[in-house]
């Protein structure tokens, strides 16, 4: 079977695929949208107008969650999910968590490039990372105390977050939010999120700079 990744050169929500795939030995050709320019394709393939974008040769995945999703069920060996159904609801909490903070990082960072930002909403999604960021902590905290834990989906999600975070912060995509500087507050974060960037999938898979202008794009 045949598999085309449509994504973003800098996406974290593409990065999440394009590990797992790596992972499951699952070989693939890339191609690289600009969503929002003129010679877009990808309306062509998901209703939705967002990457990632998965081409098999007998369907359309579109949605990173749901990709994910097809590609345990598609191709369950190697799991990506553990079995056991406390350490499952587990790796379930921290993928969440893990989408969740990007989706939260985001409109903190587009709300703080408006010409007029709203003050307690920025307040608000403030808390929010800060919550995330420390309730990933604890739960790391433990993570870490099983040296041989498997890696999942929710490392896969928190890890690439974290990273597409600091790759915004550090290539000007993004201002510099005090908030979403994340590792010196949070050893347990930092030490697992190093071990993850140094596997092959991560290595191969990272962020590229992409022709984005942040401000335009909110106005």
């Amino acid at each position: 079977m045949a598999f085309t990744l449509i994504n973003a050169r800098p996406s974290p929500f593409g990065r999440k695929v394009a590990i797992a795939l790596i992972e499951k030995g699952i070989a693939y050709d890339v191609q690289y949208d600009v969503p929002w320019g003129d010679l877009t394709c990808t309306p062509d393939y998901s209703p939705l107008e967002q990457l990632p974008i998965l081409i098999t040769d007998h369907e359309t995945v579109y949605d990173s969650a749901h990709i994910l999703d097809w590609l345990e069920a598609r191709f369950p060996e190697p799991a990506l999910m553990p079995m056991q159904i406390d350490a499952r609801l587990d790796a379930m909490k921290r993928r969440m968590l893990g989408e969740r903070l990007m989706e939260v990082a985001q409109a903190l960072i587009f709300e703080l490039v408006r010409p007029d930002p709203s003050a307690p909403w920025a307040d608000r999604q403030t808390r929010k990372v800060t919550g995330v960021l420390n309730e990933l902590e604890r739960l790391y905290s433990v993570r870490a105390q099983d040296a041989a834990s498997p890696l999942d989906l929710g490392d896969i999600a928190v890890a690439t977050t974290l990273l597409g975070i600091e790759f915004a912060l550090t290539s000007g995509l993004s201002p510099d939010i005090a908030v979403l500087r994340w590792r010196t507050a949070h050893p347990a974060l930092d030490g697992a999120t190093a071990a993850l960037d140094a596997r092959p999938s991560f290595a191969a898979t990272r962020p590229q700079m992409m022709d984005f202008n942040l401000q335009a794009t909110v106005a």
